[in-house]
């Protein structure tokens, strides 16, 4: 950036250059560079292939190469021979969107190609159509002939954003930001190649004196842009992006206002309602005896609930205690069940006396059955018989009988006691149980619920008319407001210093030129900086809206041509040298003002280095007895161009 304007901007801001460099080039800010000489487009060669279709039939073969420097001419004798096709075509390569291409020719072509040079430097677009949908590359030709691919596209939107970014580039063209959308909704836009090639086409009813788009100031900022004003770009830049930041403050602005006004609505409201609730609450008998009696039943509760766990915890030991003897006293009952058919069981066998063998059936002897007698030996298997088993026999069950009879005893007392004790806590329980509903029947009663929602609904409105006292505080400034204004201020400055005298000399020169193209009467001219034209006519003042078609298509070439002349004159023009013209025998009365009009741009031409003009027009003897018929394409009688 440059340090004066920088350092200017940023003491007027009250920050640092370096803060201030940050926050403009964030804001797309950016100071006046040095420009470099405006580079010239010139179209070498246009071809194109498809099929014709519906009532049109035939193949479609165009090409028209040779093109150069200087005029040139398609026409027909017949209208819709394809004159404006061929330009439409033209243009679509150059925009990389079509402009007025007729849906049912982009259908049948099926591949296009476009030689053009920038400078010296050659460059291709060509690229196949299927249903109307592009796809090709754009390429620069190395002196040897070989194509280096500079970019690709595959669609609409593609090959729109291939050329906007290779023409601005390479023509040294920034983006023309505005401010569009309603009032205080507004966005910021750019308006790049496909606005600023406008400037290249004069068709239509030349209603503008550059381009085709009125919206956001478009035609002044375009004639700042190709004519290279200093600092015109920054001026641009900055007063957008002033809208824009003066927008958010105003919006900023209205919300605070916006939440103030609600707020003192909010307040007005609050006030209304907590007068209200304050005399329901008033107005509400007193209730410290309810309270009171809240207390007694809260402490009743709490007196009566360990006292309930407690006779519940005690009731469980019992039953615990219960259980156990019971498996006891079933266990000393099972041990007497045992004991008995143990001995009954020992008493039968031993009364037995055998004869034989179980097993074998051999009989006893005879002496075995006195040995037994006399040795207590058995007769079967000579084992001892334990006599002494069978003594003592009563004692043994009378003590089995008698702790079967203590553990019973036990259990019944067991029963008893964990009976007592179930109705000791199921009473207890009953009585907290009791107590707690009355609690909870005090505490929901109509009178102490009404007040104490009384007194919710006070303390709610006192916190709610609390967080409205104030209105809120004033939104602060943006922080890159000052800053904006400082730089959109010191870019104007800068621009009105060094513009010079440079719309003057663009207004002799579209006056000289102008009338060399037939304005007849014009006296004078005065180009403004909003791309308006003021006129003496005919000794009477006039503008460029006011006049004829046909005055206000020689004053737009006038105009343009001035822009190259001049720029190229100064150093600082930036328009490339290529204008595409669309039926201006439509604004003739006769074909000899038609003739005039054409040899005057070709002797301008030849005065214009690197200026290209390409006129599509009607009347080919008269095009072609001026310019010569190298450098017409002619479509004779009923032919088509195509």
């Amino acid at each position: 950036m440059t340090a004066s304007w920088l350092e200017t901007v940023a003491e007027k801001a009250g920050i640092s250059p370096a803060e201030a460099e940050i926050a403009l080039r964030r804001r797309g800010i950016t100071a006046d560079r040095p420009m470099r000489p405006a580079r010239t487009l010139t179209i070498t060669a246009v071809a194109f292939k498809g099929e014709k279709g519906g009532k049109a039939q035939g193949a479609i073969d165009f090409c028209w190469k040779g093109l150069k420097p200087g005029i040139w001419a398609i026409t027909s004798e017949k209208n819709f021979a394809g004159k404006s096709s061929i330009i439409e075509i033209i243009l679509w390569c150059l925009r990389g969107t079509p402009k007025d291409l007729q849906g049912d020719v982009r259908k049948w072509l099926s591949w296009v190609a476009l030689d053009f040079m920038v400078d010296a430097q050659p460059y291709r677009i060509e690229f196949t159509v299927d249903s109307g949908v592009p796809t090709g590359t754009l390429m620069r030709i190395r002196p040897g002939g070989t194509p280096t691919i500079v970019d690709r596209f595959s669609s609409d939107e593609g090959f729109a954003a291939a050329m906007s970014q290779f023409m601005m580039n390479t023509l040294d063209l920034d983006p023309i930001p505005a401010m569009q959308g309603k009032e205080g909704d507004k966005m910021t836009v750019e308006h790049g190649w496909t606005a600023l090639s406008g400037g290249l086409y004069f068709g239509g009813d030349h209603k503008l004196l550059l381009g085709d788009v009125q919206m956001g100031g478009l035609p002044a900022r375009m004639l700042q842009m190709y004519v290279g004003l200093p600092w015109a770009r920054t001026v641009m830049q900055a007063r957008a992006v002033k809208k824009e930041v003066e927008q958010e403050q105003d919006q900023s602005n209205k919300a605070a206002a916006r939440a103030a006004a609600e707020a003192a609505k909010a307040r007005t409201r609050l006030d209304t309602d907590l007068a209200a609730a304050q005399k329901t609450l008033a107005e509400l008998s007193s209730t410290q005896a309810t309270a009171e009696e809240l207390e007694r039943l809260a402490g009743e509760v709490a007196r009566l609930s360990p006292i309930a766990i407690d006779q519940a915890a005690r009731h469980a030991e019992a039953q615990a205690e219960l259980k156990g003897l019971r498996g006891l006293a079933d266990t000393d009952e099972r041990a007497l069940r045992n004991l008995r058919e143990n001995i009954v069981a020992e008493q039968f066998f031993n009364g037995l006396e055998p004869v034989c063998c179980p097993r074998c059936e051999a009989k006893v002897s005879g002496e075995r059955i006195k040995r037994e007698s006399v040795d207590l030996n058995c007769s079967l298997c000579a084992e001892h018989i334990p006599v002494e088993s069978m003594e003592g026999v009563s004692e043994t069950i009378e003590a089995g009988e008698r702790r079967a009879q203590a553990s019973s005893s036990a259990v019944e007392r067991a029963v008893a006691h964990e009976a007592s004790l179930r109705r000791l806590a199921d009473d207890a329980g009953k009585a907290v149980d009791a107590a707690r509903r009355a609690l909870e029947k005090a505490a929901t009663g109509t009178t102490f619920q009404q007040r104490r929602d009384a007194e919710l609904a006070v303390a709610r409105l006192e916190g709610a008319l609390k967080e409205r006292k104030t209105d809120g505080a004033t939104p602060a400034p943006s922080p890159d407001l000052a800053l904006v204004r400082a730089a959109t201020k010191e870019a104007e400055a800068a621009y009105d210093e060094s513009r010079g005298d440079i719309l003057q000399r663009l207004s002799e020169e579209i006056l000289s030129l102008a009338q060399r193209l037939g304005v007849r009467m014009l006296e004078a001219v005065k180009l403004g900086s909003n791309a308006t034209l003021a006129l003496t006519k005919g000794g009477e003042s006039t503008s460029f809206s006011k006049v004829t078609a046909g005055e206000r298509l020689r004053l737009r070439l006038a105009t343009a041509v001035a822009l190259l002349r001049v720029g190229q004159e100064r150093g600082l023009g930036r328009h490339p040298g290529l204008l595409i013209i669309d039926s201006p025998g439509a604004e003739e009365v006769s074909d000899i003002d038609l003739a005039a009009l054409l040899g005057e741009l070709q002797t301008i031409a030849r005065e214009t280095p690197g200026l290209q003009i390409l006129v599509a027009s009607a009347n080919p003897p008269a095009i072609v007895n001026q310019l010569g018929e190298d450098r017409c394409r002619i479509a004779e009688k009923d032919a088509y161009l195509w």
